[in-house]
């Protein structure tokens, strides 16, 4: 029997499979890098937010040991911050204070934690 020119069925769909699981692939990288390139604008801008509070921090004056928390003002609704002022034991006058900047709709243990330290006169 005398073959044709062509491709059999077989190799049309061995063809398929491998450019199926390439396709597969490449569109699994695109969305590995969509959700790295989220994470990375979410910590960029948790790092800025979470600075920007614990400075405020620092330049108030009745600095009382507790926690507080609240959201951020438009247009950063959608992201919130936790503020836990504890006093060093031993250093009076001196604070450990701890900013978490979280997702509004995560908890925020989710979020991006600072870390700072501040001096007030006994």
């Amino acid at each position: 029997m005398r073959r044709g020119q062509g491709f059999t069925l077989l190799e049309v769909m061995i063809a398929v499979a491998f450019i199926a699981v390439a396709a597969v692939a490449v569109l699994r990288t695109q969305g590995q890098g969509l959700l790295l390139a989220e994470q990375a604008r979410f910590s960029s801008r948790a790092v800025f937010l979470a600075r920007q509070v614990l400075n405020e921090t620092h330049a108030q004056t009745d600095l009382l040991p507790g926690q507080d928390e609240a959201a951020f003002p438009e247009p950063l609704s959608d992201m919130k911050w936790q503020r836990r002022v504890t006093s060093v034991p031993g250093f009076a006058g001196l604070y450990r204070v701890e900013i978490r900047v979280y997702s509004a709709d995560k908890t925020p243990e989710t979020g991006l934690a600072l870390t700072g330290f501040t001096y007030r006169e006994p």
